[in-house]
């Protein structure tokens, strides 16, 4: 609640500069001077003295685009008092509107009412960062896949298109910020303007077996959630559930998970054989790149047995490829590789335990093979808070709900205070989810970072619009992988068809059109 007190005083107090900085113009584009003071009555007069429609008034009001909006605004009203050379937008821009002041506090600022607007380079520009902004933020926002915690479903290069309007659009916590910053400039957001998480209804509640784009919940770097990295993983535990993993199979609620048809479930095999593996079969009969210099991205490493044969430890194979591989005459024998039950997977630096790539919760002897129970808390839920439970709702307490712990451990006791007050229970406020990667063996995923909240949740993906593999593999043979260009994904449909051609063939189309309608306009201008 304090923070939207602390927004109402901001959004008052910058009402008032811009009515110090415009009353002069308002007054003599004749208007009221208090009219420049009063919220949302000074953008609806405004829009009347720049000439522009009057349902603009919505756009200012959008996080993101809503500072985008003040400046076209500001260009506008600059235009209706005679600053239209280019420098002055320029300035305009530059200055974040304050330019205005100089234009108010002028002499005697004659208002000329909006010039015939002609499109210029800068007035393109921000209505094409407006519009991407729009889109970006509130329906369909691109990322590009750099990792294979994925792989074969999502490959390494995938460049897709999240759609956010299904589960509700979520309203951007970090409001005023530098559009699409999380691909050029991380830290250009105003942390102070953070708003509390909201989202927009949807029509669709998550299901398991989604993909699901989400923020890292575990993120050191950014408290913001909107700021932290964006994960894509398999949605396998929904709130309420319990899930285990035993000898690499996942169970949830006691029954096998079936992914979908078009999931492709990776595991990591030994594979001991007569004779080496060519680099060409791996690749394009198994999508195995070669061995490269660096041996830690290596999709796999080979060595002799005493035999004499040859040991291929492969980090990631599908069902498919394992049967495959099963009937090739030159293959001996085919085994998964995994981790006994009770080895814990754990990561110490400086003595400290890394939790980033330490298995959840810190103080279990579980693995990604032999993981769980585990049970996924969801709202409304009562869980008691014990010395042993702790580490599994530690972040929810502190992170995720922000409460105040605190924990008297003094004497051998084992008292818990949440926001003060001494408890062992503690009330769930949100949904929680369990994702991981369908390359079961090489994801960082929820057996590493735990829960992730239902405020982190970003939306689905629907398609994969490009593949840059070569950006993210230099070993690939294959730079671009054509075929799943413009695929659908997410779909449980395994026959993936490329809609890259009739996408090209309505590109032309449109640039054609756009060409002839050139032309005939210019041809009957000049008449």
């Amino acid at each position: 609640m304090n923070i939207l007190i602390y927004w109402l005083i901001g959004y008052i107090f910058a009402n008032l500069i811009f009515g110090v900085a415009t009353w002069k113009l308002y007054k003599n584009a004749g208007k009221q001077a208090w009219q420049a003071y009063v919220p949302f009555i000074n953008i609806w007069q405004g829009l009347s003295i720049i000439h522009r429609p009057k349902w603009w008034i919505v756009l200012f009001y959008i996080p993101i685009v809503g500072p985008i909006f003040w400046l076209v605004f500001f260009v506008d009203l600059g235009d209706s008092y005679g600053k239209i050379e280019t420098k002055d937008k320029i300035i305009m821009v530059l200055t974040l509107g304050l330019y205005i002041f100089a234009v108010n506090y002028s002499d005697n600022p004659k208002y000329l009412g909006p010039e015939q607007r002609k499109p210029t380079f800068i007035s393109s520009l921000l209505f094409a960062l407006v519009l991407a902004t729009l889109v970006h933020n509130w329906f369909i926002q691109p990322m590009i896949v750099p990792t294979g915690s994925m792989e074969n479903t999502i490959k390494i290069g995938d460049a897709l298109f999240v759609e956010k309007i299904s589960h509700g659009a979520r309203v951007p916590m970090t409001p005023i910020g530098i559009p699409f910053s999380e691909f050029i400039y991380r830290d250009g957001f105003i942390d102070k303007t953070r708003l509390p998480y909201m989202r927009l209804p949807g029509w669709r509640a998550l299901k398991s077996n989604d993909i699901v784009v989400f923020n890292y919940p575990t993120d050191s770097v950014y408290s913001a959630i909107d700021r932290k990295d964006a994960y894509v993983k398999r949605l396998v535990g929904l709130p309420g559930q319990t899930i285990q993993v035993r000898n690499g199979i996942l169970y949830v609620d006691g029954k096998k998970f079936i992914p979908k048809k078009d999931a492709q479930v990776q595991h990591a095999y030994m594979v001991i054989t007569k004779t080496p593996f060519s680099d060409k079969l791996l690749y394009e009969n198994f999508g195995i790149n070669p061995i490269g210099s660096d041996f830690q991205k290596n999709d796999y490493f080979v060595q002799k047995n005493e035999d004499g044969n040859l040991v291929y430890y492969f980090k990631a194979l599908t069902d498919a490829y394992v049967t495959a591989m099963k009937s090739n005459n030159n293959v001996i024998s085919v085994e998964p590789i995994l981790d006994p039950v009770g080895q814990k997977t754990e990561h110490i630096v400086n003595g400290k335990i890394d939790s980033t790539n330490t298995i959840f919760p810190v103080n279990k002897n579980w693995n990604p093979d032999q993981y769980g129970p585990l049970y996924i808390p969801k709202k409304g839920d009562n869980v008691e808070i014990t010395k042993e439970s702790l580490p599994q709702f530690i972040n929810i307490l502190r992170k995720y709900e922000h409460n105040n712990l605190r924990i008297d451990s003094a004497n051998g006791k084992f008292d818990v205070y949440i926001n003060d007050q001494k408890t062992n229970k503690y009330q769930i406020k949100q949904d929680y989810y369990f994702m991981m990667g369908d390359n079961r063996n090489q994801s960082l995923d929820a057996r590493f970072f735990g829960y992730v909240g239902e405020d982190h949740i970003i939306g689905r993906p629907i398609m994969i619009w490009a593949n840059m593999n070569g950006m993210f593999e230099p070993t690939a043979p294959k730079k671009f992988i054509w075929n799943r260009f413009f695929t659908s994904i997410n779909n449980d449909d395994p026959n993936k068809t490329s809609y890259g051609i009739y996408v090209l063939i309505a590109l032309i189309a449109w640039i054609g059109y756009d060409i002839v309608k050139a032309r005939k306009e210019k041809k009957k201008n000049k008449y």
